[in-house]
């Protein structure tokens, strides 16, 4: 059992969100009737403006430490964050948290009674309303904040850092959002240990726009990949019904920085390739392949002549023509070439504002 001079480290994984959500959870902490604990807050490659508010916020409370890893052209993955975080880890027990979370008073001193070695505890999490997320949550205590509903399903796990290193922390072959926290769990579990489901209701969550909600069937400024949230669920379902332990797939984690994205700028090999399905095929299953030692830049563009109405007319009438793609079908090819073969190199990924380039640097 863990002991009140002992301390428990709370881990967050952060990128490009608003600073105030940050703010309002690491002051519920600060309000804490225990004080034995550091917070790890990992900010995984947001962008400057993002960064340097968080930054500024994070390290206004003495408890708490900011790493800045990965950069903004390399997609979200919120595993590699965790994994991170987890090596920088004091503590004999972590408990990753959320940056919308707001903590009852009371959290560290039940952690305290409850952490235990042969455990991995899951808690229930209340939601608030939009109103009370922004006009309310610093205003009132916490048992004051009305909630609209609660979910017993969410990322929080009380868990001790031995275990988390013994099933290699979290499978980092997941990207964007969905299943990663699951996946855990469940390895947790076939681990030897014991997942415990708590009752009390010590933890609210501000109100945001979900990731459900976007339209990943549609190209965005911000890269989507549409059905990551299946692929991502199967890669789950895999990873259970095999009782795997450790992620099948895992490799040793490798983190990049802004001075890796800087040396992108330098790139060794330029194209220039249009939406013609040939082309971005032979390009990621041949030449990308192909080459090594090389930083790659690419720009796929929408040719003119896709949005023709010469084009039109010969799709109508059924004449021969050379096959294009989309460019959302361009984006979608890329993305998961990178999740399946790249996900370990520094990259970075870009959408035009107009949709109509998709610009990728990669090192091989």
């Amino acid at each position: 059992m863990a002991q009140e001079n002992n301390k428990i480290t709370i881990l967050y994984a952060y990128r490009n969100r608003d600073a105030q959500r940050v703010r309002l959870s690491l002051q519920s902490l600060q309000q804490q009737d225990v004080k034995n604990f550091e917070v790890v807050f990992v900010d995984y490659g947001s962008e400057e403006a993002f960064a340097a508010s968080v930054k500024a916020v994070v390290e206004s409370f003495e408890f708490a430490t900011y790493h800045y890893i990965a950069h903004p052209g390399l997609l979200w993955n919120k595993s590699k964050a965790l994994n991170f975080g987890i090596k920088q880890a004091h503590a004999d027990f972590i408990f990753i948290a959320d940056v919308d979370i707001i903590f009852h008073p009371q959290t560290l001193s039940l952690f305290c009674k409850i952490a235990d070695k042969q455990k991995a505890y899951l808690f229930k999490l209340a939601y608030l309303t939009h109103k009370d997320t922004y006009e309310t949550t610093e205003k009132q205590p916490f048992d004051a904040l009305k909630i609209k509903h609660i979910g017993k399903v969410n990322g929080m796990v009380l868990v001790s850092r031995k275990a988390l290193e013994e099933v290699q922390g979290l499978d980092e072959f997941y990207h964007f959002y969905g299943s990663e926290d699951v996946d855990l769990f469940a390895r947790l579990e076939h681990s030897g240990q014991k997942l415990t489901h708590r009752d009390e209701l010590f933890f609210k969550h501000q109100w945001h726009v979900i990731y459900n909600t976007y339209n990943d069937s549609k190209l965005s400024k911000t890269p989507r990949l549409f059905n990551v949230k299946r692929l991502n669920q199967q890669h789950y379902f895999w990873h259970k019904s095999q009782k795997y332990i450790q992620p099948r797939l895992q490799a040793a984690s490798t983190y990049y920085s802004t001075e890796d994205l800087e040396r992108l700028q330098r790139p060794s090999v330029v194209l220039k390739l249009p939406n013609i399905l040939a082309v971005v095929e032979h390009f990621l299953a041949v030449e990308l392949p192909s080459t090594s030692d090389a930083i790659v830049s690419v720009q796929f563009y929408e040719d003119p002549y896709y949005r023709s109405l010469k084009h039109k007319i010969k799709q109508v009438l059924g004449k021969q023509t050379q096959p294009y793609c989309s460019m959302k079908q361009v984006n979608d090819m890329v993305l998961r070439s990178i999740v399946f073969h790249y996900p370990h190199h520094n990259y970075s990924y870009a959408v035009s504002d107009d949709l109509k380039t998709l610009h990728w640097v990669i090192e091989v």
